[in-house]
């Protein structure tokens, strides 16, 4: 996917009144993207389209005018895009008590150690970005790409294919079956060059 570029980002004015509806395509959009895995992970693919909102969201919150300040944000965010035949995603641990959560995320440290793809029994290990935990304990958002061969990907392309996101952890075992609709919308998403 292209990375976003200065001229693509809206001045404050131009956005704010476009926001409604920006805004309510945005969610839909996102809502094709997150899946569920178990009880306590989600996972948010990011697009083009859901980091320029990210984009457009922080300059409004912070009120950021610079093309420094801007610049800022936009090298922070094009990390997020995944190239071809890759999947990037934001994966949020969400549990509601802060105590349990707290003590949740101390035990599952190593959890990027147990996350997976499963492509028709191929495991795929994701690539967690390290500035996202300690040794003592992980963030509850985490940043995650998965980098597939060409025939991996063409598999979410493919009816008969099986494919899972999973965790393997002791304190955290779980797989998710991608339906066919998913499947479809992240094959588009690693096959689009735009």
């Amino acid at each position: 996917m292209r990375k976003i570029e200065l001229k693509d980002v809206l001045d404050l004015t131009a956005y704010e009144k476009k926001r409604p509806e920006i805004r309510s395509r945005l969610i839909k959009h996102k809502d094709k993207r997150r899946i569920h895995v178990g009880p306590k992970a989600t996972y948010l693919f990011e697009t083009y389209d859901t980091m320029w909102y990210q984009v457009q969201e922080m300059t409004r919150a912070e009120r950021i005018v610079s093309e420094e300040g801007i610049t800022g944000e936009l090298n922070a965010y094009n990390e997020l895009i995944p190239e071809k035949n890759q999947l990037s995603a934001s994966m949020f641990i969400e549990i509601s008590d802060e105590q349990e959560r707290k003590s949740f995320l101390t035990k599952i440290v190593d959890l990027p150690d147990h996350t997976y793809l499963l492509v028709d029994d191929v495991k795929i290990s994701p690539e967690f970005d390290p500035r996202q935990g300690s040794e003592d304990k992980l963030s509850s958002v985490q940043y995650v790409k998965f980098t597939l061969t060409p025939d991996q990907s063409d598999k979410f392309n493919q009816a008969d294919a099986k494919i899972f996101f999973g965790f393997d952890h002791e304190e955290y075992t779980c797989e998710y079956l991608l339906s066919e609709n998913e499947k479809g919308t992240l094959y588009r998403d690693m096959q689009t060059d735009e």
